[in-house]
């Protein structure tokens, strides 16, 4: 194996390397030696006018950073160009990561619209900063751009800033109200952490998840909202907001962390409005005391999820609070039919899922054949309700599916038999038969014969209201008995 070595730049092979691999490697080297001088040429660092900046002579920008030689102070007006000392023109696009940082001295700072983004860590521990505008030009915020700045009393974030990052308003006390615009998206982790004199605070709709530990030591915090774009609340979001009494928690929300409410020890009600997202509820910590509303629907699911030690679990009223103080109105009854050798439930409710039941006398799991013969049911009996997000859950529909066609007792191939299904409900006096041919006739008789009428299927199916309590329809050679509510 050769043993290569650095010396005086260049690398040297004390094995016997061939003329060529030598030549090949002073190339590389001198090609580095070009490729860091031309780094230097296009970002240098000059001080202007009491301002550190480092320059970058290609895209001809600015980026304020730190001082090396003391900390800033006083009231600033940051200008939105500098001259370097080779006499050219740069735009201040930037505040550095760490630019103003553990500047307790610093009282007003003005920025220029100029700058797009500030770094992160820009303002930490600027205790003596009572209040700072940001431009509209501003796009991002670095993680941990405002922590510590306890004088900090309110803030304005421009509408062309689309996410608040980890840790950006960390332990500024101070900090009492704060406008999001609708631009932002997302509060990254931390991000309100220990902002105690924050009492109220309005999450616009365009914020879809809340971070872990955004609102940790919120402890003045009394209420909030959740706009129903959320859909995922972090671990430990709410962490010791001991001030806040209620919280609505939107149908959208289909996540929620790990010790979610914990220490929240004057939580008194909890409104959930969509059904339940998380298997066990006790890793939310709310307080075994507190008054936990639910859709109606989903009440069981809820009871189950929380367990025995939450007493209080009830279904919310209509016009009681919650997400959007409205009414919680019914899913409609769905239809049953049967289309294209497939059962089909449908209902007039957008979003309803269906929660049906079949049964059959004839047809059971685990039942013993003493001579090895099953008889096989012509009839199913049918059951479905319709269940779907801030609505109650429907009233239960009720239908019977026939085999028609079938000759189960000459066949000896299950396969081969010739079959067809046909659902016939009734409500309200009127008689439903679905999966029939188009233009097929179907006649209805009286339990004690009497003819009653016909009627022909039209888009698979055929209706007829009668006023007697059972019905005999006839589709083809076959009849089906009908028991009218």
């Amino acid at each position: 194996m050769k043993d290569f070595t650095l010396r005086k730049g260049f690398l040297a092979c004390k094995s016997g390397t061939s003329s060529l691999f030598k030549g090949f490697v002073m190339l590389v080297v001198l090609m580095l030696m070009t490729t860091s001088s031309a780094m230097a040429q296009e970002a240098k660092f000059e001080v202007i006018d009491g301002f550190r900046y480092l320059l970058d002579s290609d895209t001809k920008t600015a980026t304020l950073v730190p001082k090396t030689d003391g900390k800033y102070s006083g009231d600033i007006i940051i200008p939105e160009k500098v001259k370097g000392n080779d006499g050219v023109e740069y735009v201040v696009a930037s505040l550095g990561a760490s630019c103003f940082e553990g500047c307790t001295g610093l009282t007003s700072i003005t920025i220029p619209s100029s700058v797009t983004s500030l770094g992160g860590n820009c303002f930490e521990d600027c205790s003596g900063l009572t209040s700072i505008t940001i431009p509209s030009s501003v796009t991002s915020l670095g993680d941990h751009c405002f922590p510590g700045c306890s004088g900090l009393t309110s803030i304005t974030i421009p509408s062309s800033v689309t996410s608040l990052g980890d840790g950006c308003f960390q332990d500024c006390s101070g900090l009492t109200s704060i406008t999001i615009p609708s631009s932002v998206t997302s509060l990254g982790d931390y991000c309100f952490w220990n902002c105690s004199g924050l009492t109220s605070i309005t999450i616009p709709s365009s914020v879809t998840s809340l971070g872990d530990f955004c609102f940790q030591g919120c402890s003045g915090l009394i209420s909030i909202t959740i706009p129903s774009s959320v859909t995922s609340l972090g671990g430990n979001c709410f962490l010791n907001c001991s001030g806040l009494t209620s919280i609505t928690i939107p149908s959208s929300v289909t996540s929620l962390g790990y010790k979610c409410f914990k220490d929240c020890k004057n939580l008194e009600t909890v409104y959930f409005k969509g059904k339940k997202c998380n298997s066990n509820y006790k890793i939310l910590y709310i307080p075994t005391t507190c008054i936990i509303k639910v859709p109606a629907e989903y009440l069981q699911d809820y009871k189950n999820a929380f367990g025995s030690d939450y007493q209080y679990i009830y279904a919310w009223n209509p016009g009681e609070a919650g997400e959007d103080n409205k009414p919680v109105t019914q899913c409609s009854t769905p239809s049953i039919s049967y289309e294209s050798g497939k059962l089909m439930f449908a209902c007039e409710t957008a979003g309803a899922k269906y929660h049906y039941t079949i049964t059959d006398t004839d047809i059971k799991s685990d039942a013993l054949s003493e001579n090895g013969e099953v008889s096989l049911s012509a009839a199913y009996n049918i059951s479905v309700y319709a269940t779907a997000d801030g609505y109650k859950a429907s009233d239960k529909a009720e239908a019977t599916l026939y085999w028609v066609n079938a000759n189960l007792d000459t066949s000896t191939n299950i396969n081969m038999v010739r079959t067809r299904g046909v659902v016939a409900s009734a409500h309200d006096g009127i008689i439903t038969l679905s999966g029939l041919d188009n233009g097929e006739v179907v006649k209805f008789y009286a339990a004690d014969g009497k003819y009653l009428g016909s009627s022909v299927a039209a888009n698979g199916a055929a209706s007829f209201a009668v006023n007697e309590s059972l019905v005999i329809a006839k589709v083809g050679k076959d009849s089906i008995k009908i028991a009218v509510k």
